[in-house]
């Protein structure tokens, strides 16, 4: 049973997390409308239907890629309000540790994580469907974004950033070639690639680095204005509705991984999951001692708040990064994965263990 002091501590928090998901949420649904305001207002009379069920459908996915966030946030902002009332004080002048007060909180952070957990596990791919189509059918037009598909038949990897159906052509092209033996063959990135028929691309402004069997480099970089390129990979392809991996849930990815091996997202997308439930105790240790472990700081407490948030931007911005190298296969997937969540949770425990607790 929870103490009169944990509840006090909870009933400050939970309305406060509540509060920052709605405000935060509803920031990231005007963002995004305001990115599709074009396309809302060729829909017509249409509009606010489809605007509706998309949105219904895309606020699991939000919830899901924000928890962490939200959760230090919503801290940072109820220890700010104890630490200007001089409670937090007054609790240790009382004898009660600075652990001790955090402890409901890393408690219904383990609910909340699980919570967050279930639903991407349960709630997210039961609308995934149903929001991929709505996404690529109202909101993409002709131009699809990062896709990413693998060659079985060439053996190669293709990372396309944009690609128009109507004209057929490829924008910011990145492909990776490999051997029988899974080592780099060769890595060639391209500004475009133009559709020439019989299963050949037209590249233009290609960049090309070859590797022998070992996975060594071998000078020199080829710099090429124009390359063509056979690959199975069609405008047919290209323009399929397909389902965002990321939408799926573990089994589903895990079964992705076993029919697609030699894809690297797919695996990326695994251990990244696992790394996942770990991120909301990642940021409570990296933002808590901002916000009440250091006497330094203590003369600009809002300081703190915009602290934590800028954190959340640190280790976001840093997981797409890796996401991205990972992807590419520049970076294995497991550790492109778990990279962010080592170093922030080290800096995290290091940090935790300075406080003035």
């Amino acid at each position: 049973m929870f103490s009169r002091l944990d509840n006090y501590i909870l009933r400050a928090f939970i309305p406060t997390f509540f509060l920052c998901l709605l405000i935060i949420s509803g920031i990231y649904i005007i963002i995004d409308l305001l990115q599709k305001l074009d396309d809302f207002l060729e829909m017509g009379g249409e509009a606010f239907i489809t605007g509706l069920r998309y949105y219904v459908y895309l606020f699991p996915v939000i919830i899901f890629q924000l928890f962490p966030a939200i959760t230090l946030i919503a801290m940072g902002i109820v220890l700010v309000k104890l630490s200007r009332n001089r409670e937090i004080l007054a609790m240790q002048v009382a004898g009660i540790s600075l652990y001790r007060i955090l402890l409901p909180v890393f408690i219904v952070t383990v609910v909340l994580s699980f919570a967050s957990l279930g639903n991407q596990e349960w709630v997210v791919p039961r609308f995934a469907e149903n929001l991929e189509t709505i996404r690529q059918t109202s909101f993409t037009s002709a131009v699809t974004k990062n896709l990413l598909l693998d060659d079985k038949e060439n053996n190669a990897l293709l990372r396309v950033w944009k690609y128009d159906k109507k004209t057929q052509r490829m924008h910011s092209v990145f492909i990776l070639a490999r051997y029988e033996n899974k080592k780099k063959k060769f890595t060639l990135s391209a500004d475009e690639g133009r559709w020439l028929g019989n299963d050949t691309w037209l590249l233009t402004k290609a960049v090309k680095h070859i590797y022998d069997e070992r996975g060594r480099w071998v000078a020199p970089v080829q710099q090429i204005d124009s390359l063509e390129f056979e690959s199975t990979i069609t405008p047919m392809e290209l323009g399929k509705i397909k389902l965002d991996p990321s939408l799926l849930n573990f089994e589903q990815l895990k079964e992705l991984c076993k029919t697609e091996p030699d894809n690297p997202r797919n695996s990326l997308l695994f251990h990244s999951r696992i790394s996942y439930t770990l991120t909301h105790f990642v940021l409570l240790l990296l933002g808590i001692p901002l916000v009440v472990g250091f006497e330094r700081l203590s003369k600009n407490l809002f300081l703190r708040v915009g602290l934590c948030v800028l954190v959340c931007g640190i280790f976001y911005s840093l997981t797409f990064v890796c996401s991205n190298l990972g992807t590419t296969g520049m970076l294995h997937p497991i550790l492109a994965a778990w990279l962010p969540t080592v170093i922030f949770g080290s800096v995290g425990l290091l940090f935790f263990d300075m406080m003035n607790m």
